[in-house]
């Protein structure tokens, strides 16, 4: 006697229903699993294709996305791509780096060189407007050899630019000159940040490490982390 339809034996070739919708369930898992590794694995290369040269993403944080995926998926080929992943992240990232060379890039710094093409550039920021703004422009010994007068201008940020003559008329020696700002407001006198722009003359990749060194025209080295943006 059959005390169940579960003891019921069936011919062959014939399955039960339950066993059959376990089959599909799991074609669908691993359907979904080789889908979701091929969308990830498109996702993080358009995401290094488009990332921000200046600010890339750490090794670190990419090899706890890709981990994270592994371990929801448990996919165990993933550590063959991460590793070529990885390594062609390095590669565009340095590539990336290498393509600032000749262009001129804004840093947060008070120094800046003279050229005789470009004169001197920078930005002051103001957090608030101001009825007057001068820009001193100091030589090595701390003299102040000119002024750029702004006049009045809003909160934000201001391009100025010396074009390296003097007030004799005579023009000014091809160094590096110390910028500070002068602003009067409401409130009085405030001293507002001043941020230079440089030409970038090379990179230096540190060994056996992620940082990346710029090296600025008549200026040194400086993080790529300094950089505050690309162009005027």
């Amino acid at each position: 006697m059959i005390d169940s339809i579960s003891d019921f034996t069936l011919p062959p070739g014939i399955k039960r229903f339950e066993d059959v919708k376990k089959e599909e369930a799991s074609r669908e898992i691993k359907r979904t699993s080789t889908l979701g590794q091929a969308e990830f694995l498109k996702l993080m290369t358009t995401q290094l294709q488009h990332q921000d040269p200046l600010k890339p993403m750490e090794n670190g944080e990419f090899l706890g996305q890709m981990a994270q995926f592994s371990t929801v998926t448990g996919i165990t080929e993933m550590s063959t791509a991460l590793s070529k992943i990885t390594e062609g992240f390095d590669t565009q990232r340095k590539m990336q780096t290498i393509g600032l060379i000749g262009k001129d890039v804004l840093v947060n710094d008070t120094n800046a060189e003279l050229t005789e093409d470009k004169g001197l550039r920078g930005v002051v920021d103001l957090k608030t407007a101001s009825n007057q703004v001068q820009i001193q422009i100091s030589n090595g010994a701390g003299d102040v050899v000119h002024i750029v007068d702004m006049g009045r201008k809003f909160s934000g940020q201001h391009t100025f630019h010396w074009d390296g003559v003097l007030d004799s008329g005579e023009k000014a020696e091809l160094e590096n000159y110390a910028i500070s700002a002068v602003a009067l407001n409401n409130s009085g006198t405030v001293s507002p940040n001043v941020k230079v722009f440089g030409q970038v003359s090379g990179v230096r990749f540190v060994k056996d490490s992620s940082e990346v060194m710029v090296e600025l025209a008549g200026r040194g080295e400086i993080g790529l982390g300094d950089i505050e943006r690309v162009g005027e």
